[in-house]
């Protein structure tokens, strides 16, 4: 409910922003974007779209691929950030197409005014705080941050105050919470967004998480799962995950005491595996892979 009371929030400022800019997780560079932002948002205002977190994704390989799918469909500008490491030309990137975003497109109703006001906006937990606070700090050199930002979704829960990134010119940029579709398009959509840590962990059973997890390694033809999750006396990739997770609990001695005595414990294996994933063990993190591997 909150997210569809802050959306209307964000059109009602639209009046006042003069630029849009998208964050999202480059892990699934398609996946996932909020179909409502297309038509209330991006439709009015400038857009900007970010991909953050590339440094999970071979950027050698997927890059040009993700630049040439927007650009084909009308996305003005595709940028990759990394706001943990926060490299200075990547930041200067994001600057600079902010810059030439805001001065040269028509104001419209904002003519008159002397500073210029962007918005960030995406799904839970892609990086919009984080991105606000690089930029401040790139720019201003001020390293205390200016809005909250954490490692799971739902930290930012109301549109904010606007926060001053740039003295010359003067721009100011307005941290917004994340925003879902009201229904995911398929489980595949989901199961994807839930393995990059986009929805709160609650809402999403570990053993289906897992088992697609495994669907879409052995999809990709990704077999390196057996080595590290230390299953070393199989060769040929595994179709079941539960003979996964009782093969990676002997592996490692994932136990756990109940009153009826000692057993494997699954949940541990479960969270394992899916926590290789989210720290880029496999050989590929774009969950978007067949969108892009295939094209000339």
């Amino acid at each position: 409910m909150h997210m569809s009371v802050q959306l209307k929030i964000m059109e009602a400022k639209l009046r006042s922003v003069d630029l849009v800019v998208e964050v999202h997780d480059a892990r699934i560079p398609v996946t996932g974007r909020n179909e409502q932002f297309f038509r209330h948002l991006y439709a009015i205002r400038p857009h900007i779209l970010v991909l953050n977190k590339c440094d999970l994704i071979d950027m050698k390989l997927y890059k040009r691929k993700i630049e040439d799918y927007y650009y084909e469909r009308g996305v003005q500008k595709v940028l990759f950030t990394d706001c943990k490491k926060r490299l200075p030309r990547a930041l200067n990137d994001v600057k600079k197409s902010m810059l030439d975003a805001l001065e040269n497109t028509p104001r419209f109703n904002r003519a008159v005014k002397t500073e210029y006001q962007a918005m960030v906006v995406g799904i839970p937990n892609v990086g919009k705080s984080s991105l606000i606070n690089a930029i401040r700090t790139h720019t201003l050199g001020i390293k205390r941050k200016a809005v909250e930002a954490g490692a799971r979704p739902g930290v930012t829960v109301r549109v904010q105050n606007r926060v001053r990134i740039l003295d010359k010119p003067p721009i100011y940029i307005i941290d917004t919470p994340g925003v879902l579709s009201p229904n995911h398009r398929n489980i595949d959509d989901a199961m994807k967004l839930a393995l990059c840590d986009l929805v709160l962990e609650s809402h999403v059973n570990l053993y289906y998480l897992a088992d697609y997890l495994l669907f879409w390694l052995n999809q990709s033809g990704d077999f390196s799962y057996l080595k590290l999750l230390g299953i070393e006396d199989q060769t040929d990739p595994i179709d079941d995950i539960q003979e996964v997770l009782a093969k990676t609990c002997a592996a490692n001695d994932f136990r756990i005491q109940r009153s009826m005595g000692e057993r494997w414990d699954f949940d541990r294996a479960a969270k394992h595996f899916i926590q290789l994933y989210r720290n880029s063990k496999f050989q590929d993190s774009c969950l978007d892979n067949d969108l892009f591997l295939y094209r000339n």
